[in-house]
């Protein structure tokens, strides 16, 4: 078979596929409760709540993160056991549990508890639920699949930054936890609940004997599928993890010590936020583009292109001062960005299948995890030790350089594992 197949077109999608990326599409919006951008919003008044510096509390949301990442490497591979749908109410369940948790923090203990249950069901399991659903139920579609599902990231970050901080002057910031809980319960879990009661998986396709409609020749997996045991025994896995790690760390790494780098710019905060728009806009333009590549040439082929726009982004943000710079910075990193959930999420089923995908793909997302933890953790202490973040960006963009030729010599290996999985 070859490994460049034509891209099906969307029209091709019937009104239940529609709905299963519709669903993935709500669980990546629902998971912006645990998102680093979100919780940001509400830094200053837990700061001030519990008279905390910026260095202590970094250090204790990276210890909430660190602790999620490591749970969800344990139990990740739930998505291999029980179905997207129980699976998805279930993880916003406890997402609404722990935003009702951090409205009514009054210690440093039940803090970090709120911060670790946010992270794990905000940033890991409910992402992980969803794009494991969209890798395992779609062949053709399945960048397409992985891109659309993946707005949910987007919308959330467009709207829910300024809709916080409004939320936050008018009716205070435990109050926002607390709508936010009930918006979970009252109007995305029964949303999900009503577009997945019909998956390829379900009782209901079984008993009605249907085939996956997205099934086809690329349904057609002979190759044996790798278990969990046997990738952890696979260096190639963890040189494909290696650059899965590098977008989290760096966009959260520039995200995180934002009040730093606007210092030592000379630019306002309010200059850089505004260009936040440029960036999703972008994000969304590739991430719809990447998806049609993925599905036209596969998700391997792409692989070694997803980190240059983070290496540029860095280079810019290493040697321009100018205000110029804040749009072209922001619109690399969206570049990338919106490359790298279509590229990742179907990677991981080119290379291994999709038996095992749930604890394969929970093995990277905790790497992932524990990447957005780390990063602003090592480039705060790179900063104390009077290295700025600009000085940092260089290393940085070599880095992103170094993992994307890697990726280039590694394309006769990655072909040929992708030739044994699709083999018909």
């Amino acid at each position: 078979m070859s490994l460049i197949s034509p891209s099906p077109p969307l029209s091709e999608l019937n009104r239940r596929q529609v709905q299963w990326i519709g669903a993935g599409f709500i669980m990546t919006f629902a998971s912006m409760g645990g998102q680093t951008i979100f919780i940001a919003q509400f830094n200053t008044e837990i700061r001030s709540f519990f008279n905390l510096t910026d260095g202590q509390f970094g250090q204790l949301y990276m210890l909430a993160t660190l602790a999620s990442a490591i749970l969800i490497s344990i139990v990740g591979n739930l998505a291999d056991r029980i179905g997207p749908r129980l699976l998805g109410i279930l993880c916003m369940v406890g997402l609404a549990v722990m935003t009702l948790v951090m409205s009514q923090v009054g210690n440093l203990v039940m803090l970090v508890l709120a911060l670790f249950g946010l992270r794990f069901f905000g940033q890991g399991m409910l992402p992980h639920v969803a794009q494991t659903a969209m890798a395992r139920w779609f062949n053709r579609f399945r960048g397409r699949a992985l891109a659309f599902s993946q707005m949910g990231y987007t919308l959330g970050e467009a709207i829910l930054p300024f809709s916080v901080t409004v939320g936050i002057l008018a009716v205070g910031w435990r109050n926002v936890w607390i709508a936010v809980a009930g918006i979970l319960i009252v109007a995305f879990i029964p949303i999900i609940t009503f577009l997945l009661r019909d998956p390829p998986d379900g009782k209901r396709a079984k008993a009605r004997g249907d085939v996956n409609p997205d099934g086809g020749e690329e349904g057609k997996v002979t190759g044996e599928h790798w278990t969990r045991a046997n990738v952890l025994k696979d260096p190639l896995f963890y040189l494909l993890v290696f650059g899965a790690m590098t977008l989290p760390a760096l966009a959260t790494i520039y995200f995180f010590h934002q009040a730093h780098l606007v210092g030592i710019k000379g630019w306002s905060v309010l200059t850089y936020t505004a260009w936040l728009p440029l960036m999703s806009a972008t994000n969304v333009i590739m991430a719809l583009a990447t998806g049609f590549l993925v599905d036209r040439f596969g998700a391997f082929r792409i692989l070694p292109f997803f980190l240059l726009p983070m290496g540029i982004a860095s280079l810019v943000m290493a040697s321009f001062n100018a205000q110029w710079a804040i749009p072209l910075f922001f619109m690399f990193v969206a570049l990338s960005g919106g490359m790298a959930p279509s590229v990742a999420g179907a990677l991981w089923a080119e290379i291994y299948g999709t038996a095992h995908i749930g604890g394969i793909r929970a093995l990277a997302i905790a790497g992932m995890v524990f990447a957005s933890a780390a990063g602003p953790g090592i480039s705060g202490m790179l900063i104390d030790a009077d290295i700025n973040l600009a000085q940092q960006s260089w290393g940085n963009a070599i880095y992103c350089f170094a993992i994307s030729a890697l990726y280039l010599a590694l394309q006769p290996k990655l072909a040929a594992r992708r030739n044994e999985m699709m083999a018909s």
